[in-house]
């Protein structure tokens, strides 16, 4: 990979691509179209500077495959920030699943890792700094650039226009631009429904401990990856910062109640904490006094859109496909569509601006309809860990195991490698050849 990456370094294309936004999936495929083709690539960043939105972040057998396949110094990146199970004996597991509701913190079962991979978090804001290092000197930033809209002129070129009133042309746009993605209004149209994230009817508080106060005011169970399951809740809690901190997610269903603040994540305290779990188990209340001072998230996700692609425009990880946490795989399916976007704008199928277009296309049919599934199994992953029945009725923690686990199975095993071949099969099958 190395020597293709300083020949297309050697011999630049006339072809240039901006990227909007700087979150995990623009920069990893900015890294991964630097490393394998020879794009101009210019980045256009909302915010002054790199930021990441969330404390925790982890990624499973398929993300990690794509990381690595992208360049193997993402994959160093990922393993400089990682954190496992504190302790050995439990490194093949994912999670233990806890009973939240009683007072003894039952464990419920033990949910295995795949292929004996080991499953780590991180700090997303340590993740992305690590990969800002590896963004290429030659690919530009640009902060403080607001897309107001995205045209195409006069050639097929692209004009984006930003609320400072200033404008780029290039010859291909992808939107990395997140769940409240302006490209993707601008794609779809305001008139289509798909076009903004709809509420999920759920909530959650996100806080980072100091591990050695967690274990110090509740006990060594805190350095461990533990799902706590209960009645229209539960909580995620895992180390993160190399082991030096826990990373908890309280998650909460609204009952029926609207999320009516224009901001998605407001200050909170732990009093709100507590009464919305008053009736649970004695140590998890003793968890939750850790919480204090919580930021509390509303959970959007994004309706299945007909189409990621339209001409020389098209969106990436959560502005395409923008989901729930509960599969634990939304910045893993970002790394996945930068693999297999990069993948089809290599020098040997591009040679004109009308290439890019089908490769956008095919890039589409294969990565649609995989990130719209992930988007249901999430959802449905969220009410079963709330102890809640899709189909109504009671959910025990007998049934709901095997379904989770079942969702956890189809998001970590699939074939990275070949969704690119076979994107590349389409892409040939497209344009005729």
């Amino acid at each position: 990979m190395a020597r293709l990456a300083d020949l297309v370094r050697r011999y630049p294309s006339p072809f240039s691509i901006a990227i909007v936004g700087a979150g995990i999936g623009g920069i990893t495929l900015s890294i991964a179209l630097a490393t394998h083709t020879n794009f101009q690539i210019t980045i256009y960043e909302s915010r002054p500077a790199f930021s990441e939105i969330g404390a925790g972040v982890g990624f499973g057998l398929n993300a990690c495959r794509a990381m690595s396949l992208i360049s193997p110094s993402v994959a160093e990146a990922w393993g400089r920030v990682k954190a496992t199970n504190l302790r050995p004996e439990k490194d093949h597991v994912w999670f233990d699943f806890r009973d939240g509701m009683s007072d003894d913190f039952d464990l419920i079962a033990e949910l295995l890792n795949e292929k004996d991979f080991l499953h780590t978090a991180g700090s997303r804001a340590q993740f992305l700094d690590e990969l800002v290092k590896l963004i290429p000197a030659d690919v530009k930033i640009e902060f403080s650039k607001k897309v107001a809209d995205v045209q195409e002129v006069d050639g097929g070129k692209m004009k984006i226009v930003f609320a400072d009133g200033s404008h780029v042309i290039a010859d291909a746009v992808v939107g990395c631009d997140g769940v409240r993605s302006k490209c993707r209004q601008i794609l779809l149209g305001d008139d289509d429904e798909t076009s903004r994230a709809v509420y999920t009817g759920k909530y959650a508080y996100r806080k980072v401990v100091p591990m050695k106060k967690a274990v110090e005011i509740v006990d060594e169970d805190m350095e461990m990856r533990n799902m706590i399951v209960g009645r229209g809740g539960h909580i995620v809690m895992m180390p993160i910062m190399n082991g030096a901190a826990a990373n908890f997610v309280v998650f909460r269903d609204a009952e029926g109640t609207p999320w009516t603040d224009r901001r998605w994540v407001i200050p909170s305290s732990r009093d709100e904490v507590m009464q919305d779990f008053k009736d649970w188990g004695k140590k998890v209340l003793k968890i939750l006094e850790l919480i204090e001072n919580p930021e509390k998230w509303a959970l959007f996700e994004h309706l299945p859109a007909s189409i990621y692609a339209k001409g020389n425009f098209c969106l990436l990880g959560d502005a395409a496909h923008a989901s729930t946490p509960h599969c634990g795989a939304g910045a893993g399916f970002a790394i996945e569509d930068a693999y297999v976007l990069s993948g089809l704008l290599t020098p040997d199928l591009i040679s004109s601006a009308a290439d890019i277009k089908i490769a956008f296309q095919a890039y589409d049919r294969i990565r649609r309809p995989r990130s719209q599934e992930l988007v249901r199994r999430s959802r449905a992953n969220g009410m079963l860990l709330d102890l809640q029945n899709p189909d109504g009725g009671e959910m025990t923690h007998e049934k709901m195991m095997p379904l989770v686990e079942d969702n956890q199975s189809w998001v970590w095993t699939a074939d990275i490698a070949k969704m690119l071949t076979d994107a590349r099969d389409v892409f040939k099958e497209l344009k005729g050849e």
